[in-house]
Parts: structure tokens; sequence; C-alpha cells
């Protein structure tokens, strides 16, 4: 079974390339197709591919520019075709790539990661011109598929609306590189924050009632967006943005971790679950992530936010295990082993019905 990747964009590293990274891993000779690819920005199995993108590749820098040219993808998709060589195409999809033209004797299988399109583009005239179109023409190319598997349950009823051939699969996530650390290796005595998803007024609340209730903190993760208050904070206060194994033991000597990152999967708040301590995150992650040692906050309000760090669960309540436990359907090991039965069931699926009747696809060439 040959078999090509495709997907909406390859620009900067977030955990949507991670998927890809894993069907990497499992298809070794897979080539890519996509919208847009920043070469040299991703590392690894990725850039050792072949890569086929349109010219949005030298036009856009990162996601947000990429949907100021949504209008314009429809018809590029048609101008990207997938080699009628594949047997099989593998789709990671935003909303987008499961559009690319492709021969009619290719089968189709999209991993739909997100669907937040009407969020995500902006609204400018020419855009709101052309959204309806584009909307449709999604639902259309996403009907096309032999299967759509969707990340999460919240995402597979959306999509339950435009085909019933779907079923839910969990994005992966790289487990093994969290350890779950004994707890007397730690005093505990901090609260963890992700940068990402604060803005300055933001940090300096939390910052101003961290002092007030005597309470140590820490920043972690990418925080060039907030240098201005670092000359006011200790070095330490700030751990920056580091590898995962760096990351893993501040998560692990932390009281709990706090996050109000919406934009994109809560990695950090698994990787500190993984080494058995508790989170705190904005609500609307519920649609990623719930269990024990898990728990929510609507508003990032003084009072709100005092309520939810004195309800943290005490040391003596913790069990390390089951916090790792809510972790472990993400696992990347069992992701990409429940991808391989799922394309192989589809693909014998397709092939014994189609043995007879093999596909005509003389008008590909």
């Amino acid at each position: 079974m040959k078999v090509a990747i495709t997907c909406d964009y390859l620009l900067e590293r977030t955990h949507y390339v991670e998927i890809i990274e894993n069907l990497c891993e499992v298809f070794p000779e897979a080539s890519i197709y996509c919208f847009a690819h920043k070469k040299g920005a991703i590392l690894g199995h990725i850039e050792m591919r072949s890569i086929k993108s349109t010219y949005l590749s030298n036009i856009v820098k990162n996601e947000e520019e990429f949907y100021e040219h949504s209008n314009k993808l429809p018809s590029l998709a048609k101008n990207l075709f997938v080699s009628c060589d594949y047997d099989l195409i593998i789709n990671v999809s935003k909303g987008f790539s499961q559009g690319f033209k492709k021969c009619e004797k290719t089968k189709l299988i999209t991993y739909l990661y997100d669907l937040d399109i009407e969020r995500k583009i902006k609204n400018t005239l020419l855009q709101k011109m052309f959204f309806p179109f584009v909307k449709s023409w999604i639902k259309n190319t996403l009907n096309s598929a032999e299967l759509v598997l969707s990340s999460r349950a919240e995402l597979l009823h959306a999509v339950g609306e435009i085909t019933t051939k779907t079923e839910i699969m969990p994005p992966p996530f790289r487990v093994s590189d969290y350890a779950l650390f004994p707890k007397t290796m730690f005093k505990h005595d901090f609260f963890l924050i992700e940068s990402q998803g604060l803005n300055i007024k933001n940090a300096q609340d939390i910052i101003s009632w961290m002092r007030e209730w005597h309470y140590k903190f820490q920043f972690v993760g990418p925080d060039e967006h907030l240098a201005e208050l670092k000359k006011d904070c200790p070095e330490s206060a700030f751990f920056g943005n580091r590898c995962s194994g760096e990351h893993a033991s501040v998560m692990a000597a932390s009281r709990a971790f706090i996050s109000f990152n919406t934009e994109d999967f809560p990695a950090m708040a698994l990787g500190s679950l993984a080494t058995g301590r508790p989170v705190i995150l904005q609500a609307t992650l519920k649609k990623w992530l719930e269990g024990n040692g898990v728990s929510f906050i609507n508003t990032l309000s003084k009072n709100e936010f005092k309520i939810a760090l004195d309800s943290v669960i005490t040391e003596e309540e913790i069990d390390g295990q089951k916090l790792r436990a809510n972790v472990m359907e993400y696992h990347d090991i069992k992701f990409r082993a429940q991808m391989k039965r799922t394309l192989d069931k589809v693909y014998h699926d397709i092939h014994k019905r189609e043995h007879s009747h093999p596909a005509d696809c003389s008008q590909c060439n």
C-alpha cells in the first residue's frame, strides 16, 4: 500500500505538526502535500521528506497569515494534484487539505484535528463574501472521505452533521517524555503558570495577586511577549521554553500547573498530569481533558483565581498514577497502533469491495 500524507500547512512546530511526525514514523516512505511549507522551520522526519506545496509557501509565515488566504484555498486545492501512484491518502486537516485533487482510485482518510474556521478566519470584506462558499466546500470535501477520524468527542458531534463515516481517535502525545517522579523528591511549594495564553495585563494581575497571597510562582513556556515584566521579577520567575525533559522536572516540582492557553492542544497540562501533578485550566479546555486532578476556571478574576488555587487537592490526596492515567488515551504509541489498524481495515474493506470492479482511472491522466 503506497501512502501519501496531506495537511493544511507546515509553518512552525506545534502539536498539529507532531501528528504528521507520528504518521511519518508509521509510513517512512510517504511524501507530503500541503498548501504552505516554511522550509527549515520544522526539523526531524518531516523535513527529510518530499514536500509539495503551493505558492502560499512564499508569502505566509505562520498560521494567522495562512488563514488570511482562506478564500483562495478551494482553488489552490484543485491545482495541487496528489499523484495516482498512491493507493491511500492520509490527510491531517484543520478544515482544508481534504480537498486536494486526487485520482478517483486513490482513497482518502481524513484525521480532522480541528474545524474552528469561523474563529480563525478574519472578518475582512473579501472573506465575508467567500465564507459561505468556503464553508460549503469544506463540508463537501469532508464527505468525500472514506472515513473521518475526529480528534475529540465535541468535534465528532459537529462532523456527524456532515458525514456518518466518522469515529473518535485522540491525537498523540509523547507521554514517555514526562516521567512520574516520586512525590518525596520535591517540596511542591510553587505554582507553575503557562506563559502562552496570557497578555501583559493578565500576567501583571497574576504576579500582583500571587505576591499579595504570598504564593510562590514561576512562568513556563515561550515568554517573549512578557519580556517587559522580567525586569521587576527575579530571574527564576521565568523558566522559559525548553525541552520536554527540562519541563518535566519543573512540572513535577510544582504544586499545580495553571494555563489559560486555549489556542492549541493542552500539551503542557498533559505533561504535568503525566508527572503526577494537578492542573487548573481555562474551562474551554474541557473539550480535551477532564478527570482526577483537573479543575477549571471560567474567567481570570481575582476572586475566582484565588478559589481555584485554594481548591487544589492536597498532597495527601494526590495519587500520581491516577493523574497520569488521564493522559494515557493520548499516548503516541497507542495512536500509531490504532491508526495503523484503522487504515489497514479500511483499505482492506475497500480493496475487497472493489476487487471485482477495478476503478477506471483513465480520466486522471
